[in-house]
């Protein structure tokens, strides 16, 4: 792009044939396709325009290298045997890779799959699966698996801190007394119906993951479960606290458990719930809400704003990197028999029958932030006063709003530029056209007309590339951890009691998951690249965008020592949405 050339609306510019031509090469370049994930729609190839900067390649190189060396320690210092051996190259071969930044080749030498354990198949205590991190840091907190509270905290501010509901009546299904609520310390002057009516009760709901088939490894059967927190606020208190777990949706088959009912019951009714929650989060939160949302919109930009158009130069700094990256995951993450399938629960064509039943079922102009924590019945005048994610996205949300806001302002006098933006139309359009992009409400009823609704879709977009995913994303360095956060269930959730140590191990993975695991989400947590608000020399051809930007960045500054101050006061600290934490797009 010629940056001495300032961004025109197609409407005043006079070139107005060469913006279409350069569209319609576009078009070659740039196409969807629904063959891949059961009809939604993903790049059909990774274009030049798509690609990332260098910078990004060596982040995952950079982050990759730490694996290898995890790798060989794990080798050397115990005698675990695997279906294939540790892939070694000559200095040469490890060069060549790095000069032509193959990602494919350096993944698959950094962290090979070297097939099932054949010796050593299951770690025998919790430690061991901590001994599996000899080059990569043991994530901070992750010794927690004990901790009510920390598990309470999760909900708010852990690795899905998006599902929690507002309890407006107890629902038939769910096995909940006043006796087991008095037997709480943190609510023993409490009832339910108090609790209800006070907007005190609290539940989170994995109905949905009804709807996935287990998958299995080579050595056993991989278990399903759909269980249900109840989670409270006790009186004259900020934080959460867990009151009760039900196994499952039937409450004839599976009743409430509370930390009363026996230490291994309640941790195993604890890890029920994180492997739920990560399966949840990886398939619907994570991959489906903000790649597979994101994805098609990048598309639609390149094929309909021309690379002189204001809104193309604000969008494309957030969308790099994710076309390239969507399609490394398409090759080595959720193909089938790939590292999806073999560390979550589900078979991964059950995993892509959800995803098409999300992407159907997902709303752009609903998924606001502000609206989806309303619905649930969290939002700021919530009970809950300590939510983390809440408090620091809506800040975040705001600014970009006004950022936003600034931008299309500068750009656009009035609402009648909007309407008559040939360009934006056909991008709004391809965006919600079922032979395109499959965005429901992506458009505004009656189309878009207004500088105001086209704010609020650009907050959004941009809201999801960058903080949304951000908060979705980061939390699996945590996560890595595999006591902390077993990624699938290898035992059905019990109907008994007087269970042990022995049993809480059963539901963990055997070795050869668990160092996938740690590879895997050690990857995931720990590539950054780029930072919110910080945008490339020569980005803005139009200069009076200058100090909008900066205004942008000086709000995201103060939210930067906000959370920092927030954090001090906070029972567990929540680090994922600093701004200076936040890369620009989706990129890892």
């Amino acid at each position: 792009m010629d940056i001495f050339k300032e961004a025109l609306l197609p409407q005043h510019d006079p070139a107005i044939q060469d913006r279409r031509q350069e569209l319609e090469n576009n078009r070659k370049e740039f196409f969807y396709d629904f063959s891949v994930v059961n009809n939604v729609p993903i790049s059909g190839q990774v274009p030049e325009k798509a690609k990332a900067g260098p910078g990004w390649s060596l982040q995952i190189i950079k982050s990759s290298y730490k694996l290898r060396r995890n790798w060989e320690r794990i080798q050397k210092e115990h005698d675990y045997t695997f279906e294939k051996p540790l892939p070694h190259k000559s200095i040469g071969e490890i060069a060549k890779l790095l000069t032509q930044q193959d990602l494919l080749g350096i993944l698959g030498y950094s962290d090979p799959d070297l097939g099932v354990a054949l010796t050593d198949k299951r770690p025998e205590s919790f430690n061991d699966y901590f001994k599996l991190f000899k080059q990569v840091d043991i994530p901070e907190g992750s010794e927690k698996i004990h901790d009510d509270a920390d598990f309470a905290d999760y909900f708010v501010s852990g690795l899905n801190p998006l599902m929690i509901s507002l309890m407006k009546e107890v629902p038939q299904k769910l096995s909940l007394t006043n006796d087991q609520l008095a037997m709480n310390k943190h609510f023993m002057t409490d009832t339910i119906s108090e609790m209800v009516n006070d907007e005190r009760l609290f539940i989170v709901d994995y109905e949905f993951l009804s709807n996935l088939e287990a998958g299995s490894h080579p050595d056993q059967n991989k278990h399903i479960y759909a269980p249900i927190v109840v989670l409270g606020i006790p009186k004259n208190s900020k934080n959460l606290e867990v009151i009760a777990i039900q196994y499952g949706q039937d409450p004839e088959i599976y009743p409430s458990v509370t930390a009363d009912s026996g230490h291994w019951e309640w941790l195993i009714a604890k890890t029920i719930v994180k492997i739920s929650d990560a399966n949840f989060h990886e398939v619907v939160s994570h991959l489906g809400l903000t790649h597979l949302v994101i994805e098609p919109i990048v598309i639609a930009t390149f094929r309909n704003l021309a690379a002189s158009h204001p809104l193309r130069e604000l969008l494309a700094p957030h969308f790099e990197g994710t076309i390239p990256i969507n399609a490394l995951a398409v090759r080595k993450l959720i193909n089938a028999g790939g590292k999806v399938e073999q560390l979550l629960s589900p078979k991964i064509e059950s995993a892509y029958k959800v995803i098409e039943i999300v992407r159907n079922n997902f709303n752009f102009q609903e998924a606001a932030l502000p609206k989806t924590l309303n619905k649930r019945g969290v939002g700021s005048s919530s009970k809950i006063t300590n939510y983390p994610y809440r408090d620091d996205a809506l800040l975040l949300w705001n600014a970009i709003q006004s950022w936003v806001g600034d931008f299309v302002n500068l750009h656009y006098s009035g609402n009648i530029e909007v309407k008559a933006d040939t360009e934006l139309q056909m991008w709004a359009e391809e965006i919600e056209s079922p032979t395109h992009g499959r965005i429901n409400g992506f458009l505004p009823e009656g189309g878009l007309r207004t500088r105001k609704q086209l704010v609020d879709i650009l907050t959004m977009i941009i809201f999801t590339a960058s903080a949304q995913h951000a908060a979705v994303n980061f939390p699996q360095g945590k996560a890595a951890a595999v006591p902390y956060q077993p990624l699938a269930g290898y035992a059905p959730a019990p109907q008994s009691t007087g269970l042990n140590e022995n049993d809480a191990l059963a539901f963990l993975p055997p070795r050869d998951r668990a160092i996938k695991q740690v590879h895997t989400l050690t990857l995931l947590g720990d590539t950054y690249y780029t930072r919110l608000g910080h945008y490339n020399l020569g980005t803005f051809s139009n200069k009076r965008v200058v100090p909008k930007l900066w205004k942008f960045q000086y709000r995201l500054n103060r939210i930067e020592k906000e959370i920092d101050s927030r954090n001090k006061q906070r029972r567990t600290p929540y680090s994922y949405l600093k701004p200076s934490a936040i890369p620009q797009s989706i990129n890892i």
